[in-house]
């Protein structure tokens, strides 16, 4: 009797670690990961990678590592998360 391998089948089925595809991205994904599994548990749509990115373009690539840092020591990341990078609106003058 003959014993067949799939090893190599599951290896090429198995899903990426990663869809980061350069340095920023990869360390966008921590706040990725950890914004939606507190958006899921509270009933709400997860966020986009590329939500993410786009709020965060104001912060720089070197940057990144302590700003997670920062708001993972803290209460609640997500609250402090939309507070550093969502725009506040302006007061208007008169």
């Amino acid at each position: 009797m003959y014993m067949i391998d799939f090893s190599h089948i599951q290896a090429r089925l198995q899903k990426p670690i990663s869809k980061a595809s350069n340095e920023r991205s990869a360390l966008i994904e921590p706040f990725v990961t950890k914004l939606n599994n507190s958006r899921i548990a509270g009933g709400y749509k997860p966020y986009t990678a590329g939500f993410v990115a786009s709020k965060m373009s104001h912060h720089k690539t070197e940057d990144l590592h302590a700003h997670y840092k920062m708001l993972d020591s803290s209460k609640n990341f997500c609250a402090l998360w939309h507070w550093y990078n969502v725009p506040k609106k302006k007061p208007v003058e008169k």
